[in-house]
């Protein structure tokens, strides 16, 4: 099974790294709300995870005269420290995406951040206790137990959030809404049948099955956000229309509606400073005003906003 972990915790890991890392991409590109809110739960969860796995194979290949003394005790400390912290920081970010979320009363809402809050509050100040005083000082054994233990028990708190989920989903507001709900519902709720799994397969390693849960909502994520990343700001330019009285009451200039429609063509600066006889410098000095004005910060936002228009 110590194989099939190591294998399981890699995979996880792998690919809540990448898909974090393409995550952060699109919102470079996009600034999207969405991208925004689901990198406040990926970063947590993706540092939470490579800790785990560094952790995991530094007993294999240091020797243990190396894995002592003083240096190796100060490390298992700070391990314990920001792994605790990692995971509630986990818990409150997922938390308040789904408080956020739900169909619900600001009243509702700001009820359920203040219960789940003092729940997460709680589980904290129990973690940080069992921990210390089981470990006794020992910050070796506090490691240890952090890395078997910890993050595994803090899962269970997703079911309580995927239980919501599904309460809410018929209530959802829209069909975005409504595939976001279903995803947290479908990938926490198993959580209640891989805790016993884990128990008995995997209570003495890193890689857990509540893993395997995260690892799918992560897909998901990816895939919600990928189609509408997609569908909303890699817009074909024949599909673009510039309305000038949009762009008008932006107090675009003649001159910048020509570069407006260079960029839409997919013209570089280059090409657009020699289609218009002017130097490059002045057409990045066009595009930087027409960016203020318009209240986007690149082309793909621009072309997203010029294509809302153009549909309505």
């Amino acid at each position: 099974m110590f194989i099939i972990g190591d294998i399981l915790l890699f995979t996880t890991t792998s690919l809540v790294f990448s898909i974090t890392c393409l995550c952060i991409l699109l919102h470079v590109r996009a600034r999207d709300q969405y991208t925004r809110g689901f990198l406040t739960v990926l970063i947590p969860l993706c540092l939470q995870m490579c800790l785990t796995l560094l952790m995991s194979y530094i007993s294999r290949v240091y020797g243990p005269d190396q894995l002592q003394g003083k240096a190796y005790e100060t490390f298992g400390l700070c391990f314990t420290l920001v792994s605790i912290f990692l995971t509630t920081a986990l818990l409150s970010m997922m938390s308040r995406y789904l408080m956020d979320l739900l169909p619900a009363t600001q009243n509702q809402k700001n009820l359920g951040n203040r219960i789940l809050m003092a729940i997460i509050f709680l589980f904290l100040i129990l973690s940080l206790y069992f921990i210390i005083e089981k470990s006794k000082g020992d910050w070796i054994l506090a490691m240890e137990l952090t890395l078997h233990y910890h993050f595994f028990s803090g899962s269970m708190l997703m079911v309580i959030l995927g239980i919501t989920a599904l309460f809410y989903q018929k209530k959802a507001k829209g069909r975005e809404q409504e595939l976001l709900l279903r995803g947290i519902s479908i990938t926490f709720l198993p959580l209640v049948l891989t805790f016993p799994l884990d128990l008995i397969f995997f209570k003495h390693h890193a890689f857990k099955l509540a893993y395997l849960s995260f690892s799918v909502f992560v897909v998901y994520l990816y895939f919600f956000i990928s189609r509408r990343y997609f569908q909303n700001y890699e817009v074909p330019y024949q599909q673009i229309t510039i309305q000038q009285e949009v762009l008008a009451s932006h107090g675009i200039s003649v001159r910048e509606e020509e570069i407006i429609r260079y960029l839409v063509q997919g013209k570089t600066n280059r090409e657009i400073a020699t289609a218009l006889f002017i130097s490059e410098n002045t057409v990045k000095t066009h595009i930087k005003n027409i960016y203020a004005k318009l209240g986007v910060k690149n082309r793909v936002l621009l072309f997203s906003l010029l294509n809302e228009h153009s549909v309505k």
